[in-house]
């Protein structure tokens, strides 16, 4: 029987590179840091982490009308109306 296992799965390019950058940084593989987290699902009988949502934020933001922003403008918007505006 072999000693170790092959997984292959997807990963997006950016999310790769900078994970193995933080990586190498702690001196670790990527084998060895999904060996590491695989052995904690495996102590923990579920994940490490506990999975959340994002915080909801209180505001609904409202876009600026395309008015606020002319370029032919020689004066900018005030920030106060802007934001009362958007009712924030």
């Amino acid at each position: 029987m072999s000693r170790t296992a092959v997984i292959t799965t997807r990963i997006d390019p950016t999310l790769k590179a900078n994970a193995e950058q933080v990586l190498a940084q702690l001196g670790m593989t990527t084998a060895q840091a999904i060996t590491m987290f695989l052995k904690q699902v495996e102590l923990n009988r579920g994940l490490p982490f506990t999975p959340r949502l994002p915080p909801q934020t209180k505001h609904v933001y409202k876009p600026f009308k395309a008015e606020t922003f002319s370029l032919s403008s020689e004066v900018m918007p005030d920030r106060d109306e802007l934001y009362a505006e958007r009712g924030l």
